[in-house]
């Protein structure tokens, strides 16, 4: 039996890696990134195969990695985090600079990596990316964002694609287990509702609108999933 929660104690950094593919700019957040070597620098990720920064990185052999810190807007991490470049430009209002041809996002990060691939291993439905390092820079002193922090200060989960996420049928369960103590108050004017995939939180003494009553197809802000992947919390 695995408990999946287990793989939670297991470190894990946060950061957006970026490229560029068919003119236009590229990129997700990862949290796999290790170094390998310290002579020669080489690190190496994961990403699902199913994302299009995959696709673009194999294209392109060059990518840059920023390194999140815990002083980056949330919409930056949601927005690399819970969208498809295929779809939008998650460049746009967000600070980048050019460098050796590659994106890199500036805004809050700790600093960045500019590194060349040099090989990419089939694990089934991710990749892993080897790359070795070719420029950095420190950009700020701020604290590095850990995904302990993501998951207990932001209250976000991990994307559908990550390597760390969590069947959303569990998030459903888990989060219905952390209700069973809600009020059943008839007389309750307000509730609140939670994304089981990102985390956001639908608050009706905020929206003005109940939950109930928003369109079939109202989506996540956040992630754009679907009512039904919302739960009635506290």
């Amino acid at each position: 039996m695995i408990d999946n929660n287990v793989f939670r104690d297991i470190s894990y950094g946060l950061y957006i890696v970026s490229t560029k593919y068919n003119n236009k700019n590229v990129g997700c957040v990862i949290n796999t990134l290790s170094q390998v070597t310290s002579e020669n620098p080489i690190i190496s990720f994961s990403i699902n195969k199913n994302n299009y920064t995959n696709e673009a990185i194999k294209s392109s052999k060059k990518l840059a990695i920023s390194i999140i810190s815990e002083e980056t807007k949330e919409d930056i991490i949601f927005k690399f985090g819970y969208n498809s470049s295929r779809d939008i430009d998650k460049f746009e209002n967000c600070d980048f600079i050019i460098e050796n041809e590659m994106p890199v996002v500036t805004d809050g990060m700790c600093g960045y990596l500019i590194c060349d691939l040099v090989q990419t291993v089939d694990c089934g439905t991710h990749d892993i990316f080897i790359g070795r390092v070719t420029n950095t820079k420190k950009l700020s002193n701020n604290k590095e964002m850990t995904y302990r922090y993501y998951h207990e200060v932001i209250k976000a989960v991990a994307p559908k694609n990550a390597p760390t996420y969590i069947d959303a049928e569990q998030n459903k369960a888990k989060y219905a287990e952390n209700s069973n103590n809600e009020t059943t108050n008839s007389n309750m004017k307000y509730e609140k509702y939670k994304c089981i995939i990102c985390g956001y939180i639908y608050d009706e003494s905020i929206e003005k609108i109940k939950f109930t009553d928003l369109p079939d197809d109202w989506k996540c802000p956040r992630c754009g999933v679907g009512k039904e992947n919302f739960v009635k919390i506290d």
